[in-house]
């Protein structure tokens, strides 16, 4: 079983890690939220363990980021204190399967982590996205169209993949900015038309539509 820990206090995440190496899990380890995202949207894991105060990106939006992108591991939050009823109600949107605050008793994590693992059967992945002749691997981050392969840099590919996953609905700019960049990519709303007219150059023009008043969505249907 393979475990990613995500925790910034970097001694409760050595014992943590240390715990579950004990127990023979696989177990990848980092301390940052932007870190964690990519890393987490890259890898197979059965489990996730995370810290919502990062750095970089805070864990709830780390936590939705993933969901979005159609994963489906069981994540533990491990919380502050026992104060944050709106915190924990704001990790349930995102899509957290269990809490565990701090002080963390190593055992009762162990013990619902097993539990986790074991009721939520394999993480369920999309490896591919299609959308009419559009096609996304989303383990190899590699697109074609018409079956011809389309080189898109990484901000290009994060906003059409983000797009081909919420299908038919259109996304604003804001939208997209909100839940796939951190800020060094693309700082504004205002710089996503550019990449979606080097997306239509690359894709043909009619790939993606402005939807007036709402955002862009891509042309046709699933197929």
């Amino acid at each position: 079983m393979r475990v990613l820990i995500v925790e910034d206090d970097l001694d409760l995440a050595r014992q943590i890690a240390d715990l579950l190496e004990g127990e023979h899990y696989a177990v990848d380890l980092v301390h940052d939220g932007a870190e964690a995202a990519e890393l987490g949207a890259a890898e197979p894991y059965d489990a996730v363990i995370l810290d919502p105060g990062l750095p970089t990106m805070d864990g709830f939006s780390v936590l939705k980021r993933w969901r979005d992108q159609g994963l489906t591991m069981p994540v533990i939050i491990l919380t502050g204190s026992r104060k944050e009823a709106a915190d924990m109600k704001e990790g349930v949107r995102a899509g957290a399967t269990n809490y565990l605050t701090k002080p963390v008793d190593l055992e009762l994590l162990l013990d619902w982590l097993r539990g986790v693992i074991n009721s939520a059967g394999p993480n369920v992945r999309k490896p591919e996205l299609v959308h009419g002749n559009l096609r996304i691997d989303t383990q190899s981050l590699r697109v074609w169209m018409d079956g011809k392969p389309v080189k898109l840099s990484p901000t290009e590919y994060r906003i059409l993949h983000y797009m081909c996953v919420h299908g038919d609905r259109p996304v604003s700019a804001e939208e997209m900015v909100q839940h796939n960049f951190d800020g060094e990519s693309v700082k504004t709303a205002n710089e996503i038309p550019v990449y979606i007219s080097r997306l239509r150059e690359k894709l043909g023009k009619e790939t993606i539509e402005t939807v007036f008043g709402y955002g862009y969505k891509l042309s046709g249907g699933n197929g």
